[in-house]
């Protein structure tokens, strides 16, 4: 038993001083940019690809690692979520895994808020969370499961980002081990603090994080985390933002500091579209998450029109039927930046 118990520790030792070694640079790779724990069994997970070149997802995986429990490569099948092969997710993109378990039985769907989710997934898996149901298991966590994504590296699979502490459990209001709990944002993070007053801090319950909530991740958060955090250590309100139970609208979208400061003006202009061109007064702009001012300027390179789009948008309509017929400059000023900086400039013709 003590021979078992010392090579278990050694592997798992191993395991995280090899990702401490191997620091993720910036915006180089996939990381988890929102995480959904709704009612019952609807979950989401939200990817994000904060680099400047296309990513297969052929390479990719994700971990469930339930209650606690540390496991060894090759995983249970069901802790294992592989990423569709045939699916590459272009720079500044988002790819949504969802589960939606409607009934313990799997007979039929029956809320409407599960119509919601199921529009945002670009992945959508119903099969359900008990055992033999295969890899939608992955995607069965209670706010006490930790989750890792993974990359093939060399024939080796390592964790490019971490969610909670891989190895902890975290214990509900009354001490013990339960579906019910979660990480919080109060030390030491995964148990009741001591001398925890539930009559001036509220109930312990509220205080989970990481249970009945939706976190996106923090626009400050350029890479994903691959050092699995100390016990009672890990904090969710450092990385990510707390919003209500099954709230689905941000999920397909994200944006974090990688964008636009690591993409070239060039780059940016070349995906935008404005349309129809030439018009005869509406145009709509396709951009990919933006806000600050627009700004619209004549031959003689005055400014005849501005606006500004004050939440991150990919698209917006503008009129311009109260300007003579010509030829305009169309430019976006993000606010993203420090300071002011031209990202796209279009030829727009009214006739």
């Amino acid at each position: 038993m003590k021979k078992t118990l010392l090579a278990i520790t050694i592997i798992t030792l191993s395991h995280f001083t090899l990702q401490a070694q191997n620091p993720i640079a910036p915006c180089s790779d996939l990381f988890i940019s929102e995480y959904v724990e709704g009612t019952n069994n609807n979950k989401a997970l939200e990817l994000y690809n904060p680099t400047l070149s296309p990513i297969s997802l052929a390479e990719y995986r994700i971990i469930r690692w339930d209650n606690g429990n540390v496991y060894v490569d090759p995983f249970p099948a069901e802790n294992v979520l592989n990423l569709p092969a045939n699916i590459t997710l272009q720079p500044n993109t988002t790819y949504v895994i969802a589960l939606n378990l409607t009934d313990p039985t799997g007979t039929g769907q029956s809320a409407p808020i599960d119509v919601a989710l199921q529009a945002v997934a670009d992945t959508l898996l119903c099969p359900g969370c008990a055992t033999g149901t295969g890899e939608s298991r992955v995607m069965c966590f209670n706010g006490d499961d930790a989750l890792s994504l993974q990359k093939l590296k060399s024939g080796t699979w390592v964790d490019i980002d971490i969610f909670a502490c891989i190895g902890e459990r975290p214990s509900n209001s009354a001490g013990g081990y339960s579906p019910t709990a979660g990480w919080t944002i109060l030390p030491p993070y995964s148990a009741m603090p001591t001398n925890y007053d539930a009559s001036t801090q509220g109930p312990y319950f509220f205080q989970y994080w990481t249970q009945d909530k939706t976190l996106k991740r923090k626009f400050s958060v350029k890479a994903g985390v691959n050092t699995n955090p100390s016990p009672q250590t890990f904090n969710a309100s450092v990385q990510w933002d707390s919003l209500p139970q099954n709230t689905y609208t941000g999920l397909g979208s994200h944006s974090c500091e990688c964008y636009p400061q690591n993409i070239s003006n060039n780059y940016i202009n070349s995906r935008t579209q404005v349309y129809p061109n030439p018009s005869s007064g509406i145009i709509t702009v396709n951009t990919r998450q933006f806000s600050g001012f627009v700004v619209l300027t004549n031959i003689a390179a005055q400014t005849v029109k501005s606006i500004e789009i004050s939440s991150l948008t990919d698209f917006f309509s503008m009129d311009i039927s109260d300007l003579p017929k010509g030829a305009y400059t169309l430019t976006l000023l993000s606010n993203q930046k420090s300071t002011a900086t031209p990202l796209v400039h279009k030829k727009v013709i009214l006739q």
